[in-house]
């Protein structure tokens, strides 16, 4: 499976917080068994030294069982939206994305279906 992108989203867009927001997120999702989670990267500005630079806030998330570990993901996600640091996450494969926010006790088994949707072989 290719890379997912997780997308931390908080009401401060500053970049130390977010780097120390998502960089919790990626802790508790390299947990997850077959899982490998890294920092997200995209090319430099021209006439900067390094050929990447990191983006802040995102990580990419990669492992071939993503959708048998969809409840997992889920739990985490929500475990981390509900200490109330970060105001949602999106998880981006391709060119769909769900944007999980604190959702309601109603809304929780959605989620699960929505990143096994997400997380399907093309």
């Amino acid at each position: 499976m290719a890379d997912v992108l997780f997308i931390v989203t908080a009401g401060s867009q500053d970049a130390q917080r977010l780097d120390s927001l998502a960089g919790e997120l990626a802790d508790e999702l390299g947990e997850i068994s077959g899982v490998t989670v890294g920092a997200a990267t995209t090319a430099a500005a021209p006439g900067t030294k390094s050929g990447t630079a990191l983006e802040i806030g995102q990580l990419l998330v990669s492992g071939g069982a993503l959708s048998t570990a969809a409840w997992a993901i889920r739990d985490i996600v929500l475990r981390f939206l509900a200490r109330g640091r970060a105001e949602s996450v999106t998880v981006r494969h391709g060119d769909r994305d769900i944007t999980i926010v604190r959702p309601t006790d109603g809304q929780v088994d959605g989620v699960v279906d929505q990143l096994r949707s997400l997380f399907a072989d093309d």
